[in-house]
């Protein structure tokens, strides 16, 4: 049968991630690909005695429709979290909404920013979710390279000094995915002065900032200017299944996202976030949460680092990040790691090729390995798995 779709369609990718996890389903395969949150860090019997009080306390109220932009109790907790990590009031009504998880503040932003041709400012490596929620706006991505201290706002400077004007620039800057990278504070403060010296709308996503293995946090890149919209998630710190997510912005923005939410899905789950709100609004109940899931992270990473400098050397190179789930690698004697995929599956071991992070997918010889759900005591298979396939891929090339 024949339809016709919308232009907007052309080009849209599959992302090559989600693909990967049907493949990795199957028995004794060691999936270093899906940046899947380590199921033993689910705080499953706080949540089910959570969910119990709530259906008790709320009753009907807790499966009823609420308010688009969120429950009262949820973003109020939100005002206060937030007003003291940018350090300015963060008004309860009119700067925060509460998403499907960060994925669909993406959706939204772009929705109500993006027209087709606009100009979008991107990091490379580029997180495959985010390129894939703005693409459907067939926006004009302009990228700026990253290093391990996140995007080179340098560049960018000089971009827009030469008159590129952006609908907005989307950073991740801390612990970047694919790239692990942790913007440096340097390049923080100048990016929020771009922002106001050229009136450009900063995206800043922070999805995995409390998976923070040492040293303090950094400040966030709005806490230097008020052009920004802050995006966060209770999916890797407390469970993804919630899809629960918010951003915090201009009420000039943050109005118009809530008139598209709307449009698009009423309201975010009232359970999810009234059961949430019940959790991270306890005393101290976040605070030993991250103190218990941080350790699985970090031991993970740490494996797998070792495990890769142990079994191929010279042979790939990467820097360590310091959080996140992810680590972002480049082999010496490859120039395409799509190959390399294929005989590391048949090996039973996955990744995602590096040419996934990028806006052209041209071939490219890096990969991101998750650390986040293989145990630590696998990860010396997982490599030696990899292994046997870089030998052949590099045969082949041979």
């Amino acid at each position: 049968m024949s339809y016709t779709f919308a232009r907007r369609t052309d080009g849209l990718r599959s992302s090559a991630i989600r693909d990967l996890l049907k493949l990795t389903e199957v028995d004794d395969m060691l999936s270093l690909a899906g940046g899947l949150p380590a199921p033993d860090s689910f705080p499953l019997l706080d949540l089910r005695r959570a969910a119990d009080r709530l259906l008790g306390e709320h009753g009907p109220r807790a499966v009823q429709y609420s308010a688009t932009d969120g429950v009262v109790e949820l973003r109020g907790w939100l005002a206060g979290e937030y007003s003291a990590a940018l350090g300015r009031e963060i008004a309860v009504e009119g700067q925060i909404v509460v998403t499907h998880g960060s994925q669909q503040a993406l959706d939204l932003l772009a929705k109500v920013l993006v027209d087709p041709g606009d100009v979008v400012v991107t990091e490379s490596p580029a997180y495959l979710g985010a390129v894939q929620a703005i693409e459907l706006f067939q926006p004009r991505f302009e990228v700026v390279p990253g290093d391990e201290h996140g995007m080179r706002v340098d560049v960018l400077a000089d971009r827009l000094a030469a008159g590129l004007r952006p609908r907005f620039v989307y950073v991740v800057p801390n612990f970047h995915n694919p790239s692990g990278a942790t913007m440096s504070l340097d390049r923080r403060r100048l990016l929020a002065e771009l922002a106001d010296r050229f009136e450009v709308l900063i995206v800043e996503d922070d999805p995995y900032g409390a998976i923070r293995f040492s040293d303090d946090p950094l400040p966030p890149v709005a806490s230097f200017t008020e052009r920004a919209v802050h995006l966060s998630t209770f999916s890797k710190i407390v469970a993804p299944g919630f899809r629960v997510g918010w951003m915090i912005g201009p009420p000039e923005v943050m109005g118009w996202v809530a008139r598209a939410k709307q449009a698009a899905d009423l309201h975010t789950s009232t359970f999810a976030q009234l059961v949430l709100t019940d959790l991270v609004a306890t005393p101290g109940w976040l605070d030993e949460q991250r103190a218990r899931i941080v350790p699985i992270y970090r031991d993970r990473c740490v494996a797998l680092a070792d495990a890769l400098d142990a079994g191929l050397g010279e042979r790939i190179s990467f820097h360590r990040p310091n959080g996140g789930m992810f680590l972002w690698t480049e082999f010496a004697e490859l120039d395409d790691t799509t190959r390399l995929l294929s005989l590391a599956l048949d090996r039973g071991v996955a990744f995602v090729p590096g040419n996934a992070f990028t806006i052209d997918q041209e071939p490219d010889p890096h990969a991101r390995f998750s650390y986040a759900t293989v145990p630590a005591e696998r990860m010396g298979d997982a490599v030696e798995r990899l292994v046997g396939a870089v030998d052949r891929a590099v045969r082949a090339t041979g």
